[in-house]
Formats: C-alpha cells, structure tokens, sequence
C-alpha cells in the first residue's frame, strides 16, 4: 500500500456474532496487513473501542438474541469513542428500522452473504479514504 496506510496496518474492529463470517474477514483481512479485533457484541467491543483507536469499524447488528434498537446505542458508541473512523453495517437481515437507522447516520449498508475480498476492498477503501482527511484524536493504542 502507498500513502499513510503503508506505515502502519489498518486497525479494522469487527462487531459480529456469527464466527465463521467474523472468523473468515478477520483471517482475509489479516493476510492484507491489518491488524483485527473481533468481538461478538456491543457488550464486548465498547472497552475494545475505549483502548484502542480503530480505523474502521463494522458492525451487524442483530447480535444472537439481540434486537436492532441496540444498533443505534452501539453507533452512538462507535461514534463517541472512535470519531471519524468508518462505520460500516454487514447483515444478513434488513428491516424497516435498520434501513432508517443506517439512513439517518448516513452509513453504508451491506448485505451479506458477500465475499471476504468484497467486503476486504470496500473495509480498506474506507480506511483509505478516512486517512486522507483530518481526524479527531480518538483512544491510544
């Protein structure tokens, strides 16, 4: 990779329960040079995002036995402790009120099934893209 994403790996957080997606980017995304955190809920990734700065962070949120109104306290979250940063939402289920959700804060909405290097491109180009930019301060490493 050329520019600022050459001196370091892209730090990628992935919020997800279901391991063999979560499993399967995290080992792909690895063998790109990022360095990956996965946790399986909200519960899990917020002191992730309390001691770490991510570059991006992609989330589904229906989380087993979890409902979507918890998807928008997790963007809040996301978004206070990792300001600029990337949110990108991956799930196999859409509904009125993720649609809206994803909408209204403007973040992109992927559906899965897609492949781990489809999903890898789009993960670095949003890392790429917020580089480029200033961004606020966020959490140590």
């Amino acid at each position: 990779m050329d520019g600022p994403l050459a001196d370091a790996p892209v730090r990628v957080l992935l919020v997800d329960d279901d391991e063999v997606i979560a499993g399967s980017l995290c080992r792909y995304l690895q063998t790109q040079g990022c360095a990956v955190d996965v946790a399986p809920d909200a519960v899990s990734a917020v002191p992730l995002m309390r001691s770490r700065r991510y570059d991006v962070v992609v989330v589904d949120p229906y989380f087993t036995g979890g409902l979507v109104g918890g998807t928008s306290t997790l963007i809040k979250d996301v978004r206070e402790l990792q300001p600029g940063a990337p949110l990108i939402v991956l799930t196999a289920y859409s509904s009125p009120a993720l649609l809206q959700i994803a909408a209204s804060s403007s973040l992109p909405l992927l559906h899965k099934p897609q492949s781990v290097v489809s999903l890898s491109h789009i993960i670095l180009t949003a890392a790429s893209a917020a580089s480029s930019g200033p961004r606020p301060p966020g959490p140590r490493q």
